[in-house]
């Protein structure tokens, strides 16, 4: 048999006992509470990134008006005498 064909079977035995290997791991009972606990880590993560992206996009949104500013000429100190002058009346 020549090295090209070794390695076909080779590959398919690998193939055929990783298909194996993954069919009796999904009948055993733990892997379906493992299978659960992941779907729940998974769902928390979810959450947490969640709530990183809407904090990243305050953020970038605050950033973006302060360079517009910037870029439009409106200095700090005008800038905060505006935002005083506007708690004042409130």
């Amino acid at each position: 048999m020549d090295q090209g064909w070794a390695a076909v079977v080779v590959a398919v035995i690998t193939t055929i006992g990783g298909l194996l290997g993954v069919l009796l791991q999904t009948m055993r009972k733990e892997a379906k509470e493992m299978r659960m606990e992941n779907s729940e880590d998974h769902a928390i993560v979810q959450g947490q990134l969640q709530r990183i992206y809407r904090t990243i996009n305050k953020v970038d949104d605050k950033l973006e008006k302060h360079l517009d500013q910037h870029r439009e000429g409106i200095s700090d100190e005008q800038q905060t005498v505006t935002r005083n002058q506007k708690r004042a009346n409130r």
